[in-house]
């Protein structure tokens, strides 16, 4: 019985570790930022896919039967809503499961419109405005407590955790960004993903587009902006990792004003930037190295 033993206590452990691996909630979300959030309040009993991988660009990105199977097996399915991802409604329509639980975290925020015309309601990057990151991870932890009720103590100590972790990060943020001079604070980019940012921690926005990162600027939108910079002491312009089609605009600006290109985080993490902790506090190092006198 001896030599037995220890083969039905390694079979007994397979087991026990197969069946807790099958309690994890299966969780989707649309893109990176939202599957940090989810992982951070869920902890151990999630297992948590993002439909668009790190580093792609959501406004150019689309749905493969690959993502059809993730949404087909979730328990969860994390939108961010705003016009950011309504691609999701028709897979979850034709893949998700009847007793799936689709959220979307941005509902009741309300969006900042764009001063130009774009194909969305407003700007639907909210999690750049750390405020509006803690009423998702909320909205997140509600979700998972009506899933699972038997770890709702779990996902709630975690939600408080990580809710203490970024209202430290918005306190050190507006302390950082404080230190720019009020005439610097004009962001330039590409693609306008930050007026919540903007809104949150005092700075103007000045974008290129009219309605997606895929359009060119025109010849208006070009000239408005080289006089801008002009008019300003700091010339960075800004792009985006995920963003390559606007470059070439970018450095025919930068040239134009002998100004330097700077990167901001907005839509997605990467191998470099992997949390939105991170994220925020790069941006954060980034716009005070950059507009500050």
């Amino acid at each position: 019985m001896k030599r037995v033993l220890p083969g039905l206590v390694l079979l007994a452990l397979m087991v026990l570790a197969s069946s807790v691996s099958a309690q994890k909630l299966q969780v989707v979300t649309t893109f990176s930022i939202l599957q940090d959030f989810a992982e951070q309040v869920g902890g151990d009993s999630v297992e948590v896919s993002s439909l668009i991988p790190a580093g792609a660009d959501p406004h150019t990105w689309e749905p493969t039967p690959k993502e059809a199977r993730l949404v087909a097996k979730a328990d969860l399915i994390i939108a961010n809503g705003g016009g950011f991802d309504d691609w999701l409604f028709s897979l979850v329509e034709n893949a998700a499961r009847a007793d799936a639980l689709v959220i979307t975290v941005s509902e009741g925020l309300e969006a900042i419109e764009h001063g130009h015309g774009h194909d969305h309601h407003g700007d639907a990057h909210f999690w750049l405005s750390v405020p509006h990151a803690i009423y998702y991870v909320e909205k997140i932890s509600q979700a998972l407590t009506a899933l699972s009720p038997d770890n709702a103590a779990y996902f709630q100590g975690r939600a408080a955790a990580y809710r203490d972790e970024l209202v430290e990060l918005d306190r050190w943020m507006l302390g950082e960004l404080s230190k720019i001079s009020a005439e610097n604070r004009v962001i330039v980019t590409y693609h306008n993903a930050f007026s919540y940012l903007a809104e949150r921690y005092g700075f103007e926005v000045a974008e290129f587009l009219v309605a997606n990162p895929d359009a060119e600027p025109t010849p208006r939108d070009l000239a408005r902006l080289t006089d801008l910079l002009r008019r300003t002491s700091h010339r960075a312009i800004f792009t985006e990792p995920q963003i390559g089609s606007g470059t070439r605009y970018l450095q025919s600006l930068a040239k134009e004003v002998k100004g330097e290109i700077y990167v901001l985080y907005s839509d997605s993490l990467s191998p470099e930037i992997s949390t939105y902790l991170e994220m925020m506090r790069y941006n954060t190092q980034t716009l005070v190295e950059a507009l500050e006198q």
